[in-house]
């Protein structure tokens, strides 16, 4: 049974019985730990955080509390993304923010591509300045000149020293984590050095920044653990992953962030066009995405390309990566890389589907809500999070559902209403479907 109140299972104490705050009752009760959901339950919420979560039984309704009757529905924790992109101008940042938020995407992360004033925007998101989730922002990312990402403007430095150099502006920037880009392109021999990465990570971690590396390769992934790097993007897909390398993560507290759906998302809508005529949808793709998906030539292009079976060799490996590690014990946390440059994977929306495709992979719908919950703010705060759980003392970030996403996950899309800070968020401005 969940633990009601912050000093113990029991009554809603005297201090709180009179109170202007919110209870949501009746509804499914999903706190995002991983316990099994309470059912009929009662969540109390006050100056922006969960005061009680419980049964009916276990939680009285505080008198003079504003009642929501939620009986036949599901409250769950708001969700966490850790891996997304943002572009375009300030104006169309901020739309962004909004969309995620539309979709209940309470915390983001822009993980390496925020130029200076990008980061501040994330930095006046994170501060409650404007509409958006709790952002976190690493800034610009590190890669080798001539390196992937092709094209993006991310710091490529030339020498050791000067990566230190960066990782210092960075740090007067504000940001939160260090990225870097450890893959090659296509072509091979454009990846950053292993001498480059000790100088960042020494770096980032004397000036309290965390370090986060996209890895595919495990000889890359090894090095970077032994540097003390524990926050991973994507999958590691050159070889099977062995016992041995998995109890390595286990041991360094490793955490992936698979973006599956950003793999899927490179066909999908060539095999579903009937989904791009869903109003809410279109309204969340960005118009560049949209006006190419909704190109039936390209759509055909995309269903012939030879290459289209070794994509969805791709998704595969990556999906029974998925599969191992979290039944290994193996955090992983959802990322989907919204915003990345093709805009394949809708803002907001993409978090949800990247559930769907932990689902398919074979995890429970449990499992994956607490991938997109709790893991993802444990990863983003270094095991310090208050939010990420509908437990007392965390922020009132949550979900509430017409449908049962236990049932299938799916139901996490049938969004009712979605709360952040303890305040009712209007949906209808921050993604209007006119």
């Amino acid at each position: 049974m969940l633990c009601a109140l912050a000093a113990g299972c029991g009554q809603v104490p005297e201090s709180l019985m009179e109170f202007d705050g919110v209870a949501i009752v009746g509804a499914q009760l999903i706190d995002g730990t991983g316990a099994q959901p309470v059912s009929d339950s009662v969540v109390v919420v006050r100056d922006g955080r969960i005061a009680a979560a419980g049964s009916r039984a276990d939680v009285g309704i505080p008198a003079g509390a504003t009642v929501v009757d939620a009986a036949g529905k599901t409250v769950m924790p708001g969700l966490v993304e850790t891996h997304a992109h943002y572009h375009g101008e300030i104006d169309r940042v901020e739309a962004q923010y909004r969309k995620q938020l539309y979709f209940g995407v309470t915390t983001a992360r822009s993980i390496g591509s925020d130029p200076p004033e990008k980061a501040t925007k994330a930095l006046e998101a994170r501060a409650g300045h404007l509409s958006g989730p709790r952002m976190y922002t690493a800034g610009l990312g590190f890669s080798a000149p001539d390196g992937f990402p092709p094209g993006l403007p991310v710091n490529r430095p030339a020498t050791p020293e000067e990566a230190r150099r960066l990782v210092n502006e960075l740090a007067d920037q504000g940001v939160h984590f260090v990225k870097m880009w450890v893959n090659e392109m296509p072509e091979p021999g454009f990846k950053i050095t292993p001498q480059m990465r000790t100088a960042i990570v020494e770096e980032a971690h004397a000036l309290g920044l965390v370090p986060v590396a996209h890895v595919v390769e495990e000889s890359d992934l090894r090095q970077l653990i032994g540097l003390g790097v524990t926050d991973f993007l994507h999958t590691v897909g050159d070889t099977a992953i062995g016992s041995e390398l998995i109890q390595l993560c286990l041991d360094r507290g490793v955490t992936f962030s698979p973006t599956l759906t950003n793999i899927e998302a490179g066909w999908y809508w060539a095999e579903h066009p009937e989904e791009l005529e869903d109003v809410e949808l279109r309204r969340a793709f960005e118009p560049e995405a949209l006006e190419r998906w909704s190109d039936e030539g390209y759509r055909e292009s995309v269903l012939t390309n030879e290459r289209l079976v070794h994509r969805k060799a791709r998704l595969e490996r990556a999906m029974a990566f998925v599969k191992t590690m979290i039944g290994a014990g193996v955090s992983v946390a959802v990322g989907t890389d919204s915003g990345s440059s093709s805009w394949n994977v809708p803002m907001g929306w993409g978090t949800h589907r990247e559930l769907q495709m932990y689902v398919a992979a074979g995890l429970t719908p449990m499992q994956a809500i607490v991938a997109a919950t709790s893991a993802g703010a444990q990863l983003l705060t270094q095991d310090d999070a208050d939010y990420g759980t509908l437990e007392p003392g965390r922020a009132a970030d949550l979900l509430l559902l017409n449908a049962d996403p236990l049932d299938d996950i799916a139901n996490t899309l049938d969004i009712d209403r979605v709360m952040q800070g303890g305040q009712w968020l209007d949906r209808g401005a921050l993604m209007p479907m006119d």
